[in-house]
């Protein structure tokens, strides 16, 4: 199965409501990818302790540190980039419905990012990472509502 990401981003373009989840999930990305990062950086001890173990199993050659490093500067934009498209998946869902329901969105928002902090895997308190996944999502909420009325929907 071949993914085409340049699709799925021109997908926002079809409507206000796709556009509008693309930045909403543009925001929830940003949000948890500055929660990663910051994340990653106070506990590169943990980090490493865990690459560690990886690396016994299955004996990477590749220095830990690079690894580290590469993982600064890939995480981030990947998180933006899947919450983007998540939040075009959930624009276009909602651009079903004739009338958008505020609090439809804002409950379906927090379920997703539920579901996100529980999946999400980082050096943090499963706790701390749910909530900011909540918060997250929930800003889309708040942006795709605010964007999807500007438009008249």
């Amino acid at each position: 199965m071949k993914i085409n990401i340049k699709k799925i981003l021109a997908k926002r373009k079809e409507s206000s409501a796709a556009n509008a989840g693309f930045i909403g999930g543009c925001v929830a990305g940003i949000i948890t990818a500055v929660f990663s990062l910051i994340t990653l950086i106070l506990n590169k001890d943990l980090f490493f302790q865990e690459l560690n173990s990886f690396i016994g199993k299955y004996g990477i050659t590749i220095p830990s540190e690079t690894i580290w490093i590469l993982s600064l500067a890939v995480i981030p934009p990947i998180i933006i980039l899947v919450y983007s498209i998540v939040g075009i998946f959930l624009g276009s869902f909602f651009d079903r419905f004739k009338r958008k329901n505020s609090i439809i969105v804002l409950s379906l928002s927090i379920i997703v990012g539920l579901g996100w902090g529980l999946i999400t895997d980082l050096p943090a308190s499963r706790l701390g990472i749910v909530i900011v996944n909540l918060f997250a999502w929930l800003s889309f909420g708040i942006v795709f509502i605010a964007l999807d009325k500007r438009k008249g929907n």
